[in-house]
């Protein structure tokens, strides 16, 4: 069985706590509880957000780490980084029986210990609860922001995505603006339909003069589209905006 200890040197120096102040801590605490670290990682590039098993040191200790080994960390917050990605680490550790202990928690949160021949959870299941329950919440707000971006877009008139329709183009202030030259050939197709010529006979003539590939489906649809914008004045003082 391995003890490794987890040293993270944070890059905000507001939050950094020396090296040797960690390992002190680190090695009192496994003494508390009856262990004794065998190797110590210390991770000094890695932003706090970035999930454990992608930093460099992260990593190489998840790769090392055996059923029944133990990693001890100073601060639950230096290696769970977010509440989706702690979640998925301590169900991966629980799955490996790989004991996760945190100094600032005074506990293993994990897996379940054995005290007096009993199994309790301690903290472990309630970490999980908690971290599962964050990140429920850390998906909805991320929803709501969303959905409030495309709401200011939508009050400002800015285009929303998707397909851009022929004939208009996204500014760098993302409008939806009137593309000149494709304009044109919509006047032209306008014209063409008012001399009653057919969509499949509009479709030809743009694909021979003008070497735009375009459906009669397609044809009738930038008719249609022309037309709504032309019966809808508020929308074309947005998309001129």
């Amino acid at each position: 069985m391995h003890v490794f200890g987890y040293i993270f040197l944070a890059q905000d120096k507001d939050y950094l706590v020396p090296a040797t102040e960690q390992e002190r801590a680190l090695t009192e605490y496994a003494r508390s509880i009856g262990l004794a670290i065998t190797e110590i990682f210390v991770e000094e590039q890695a932003p706090l957000q970035q999930p454990f098993h992608e930093r460099p040191q992260g990593g190489a200790l998840l790769r090392r780490c055996a059923a029944g080994d133990t990693i001890i960390t100073m601060k639950a917050a230096w290696i769970l980084s977010s509440a989706v990605e702690g979640e998925r680490l301590l169900r991966l550790l629980h799955k490996d029986r790989v004991a996760l202990h945190c100094v600032d928690l005074g506990a293993n949160i994990s897996v379940p210990e054995k005290r007096r021949l009993i199994v309790s959870e301690g903290c472990a299941e309630l970490v999980r609860k908690l971290l599962a329950a964050l990140s429920v919440c850390e998906g909805s707000r991320h929803g709501q922001a969303i959905r409030m971006a495309k709401k200011h877009r939508r009050q400002q008139g800015k285009y929303l995505g998707g397909p851009v329709p022929f004939g208009w183009e996204v500014n760098e202030e993302g409008f939806l603006v009137p593309n000149e030259s494709q304009q044109k050939i919509i006047d032209q197709i306008v014209t063409m339909r008012l001399e009653r010529w057919s969509y499949r006979e509009i479709s030809g003539k743009l694909r021979d003069e003008f070497d735009i590939r375009l459906s009669h489906e397609g044809v009738r649809k930038i008719l249609a589209g022309n037309s709504k914008r032309q019966a809808t004045p508020g929308m074309k003082r947005r998309t001129e905006r």
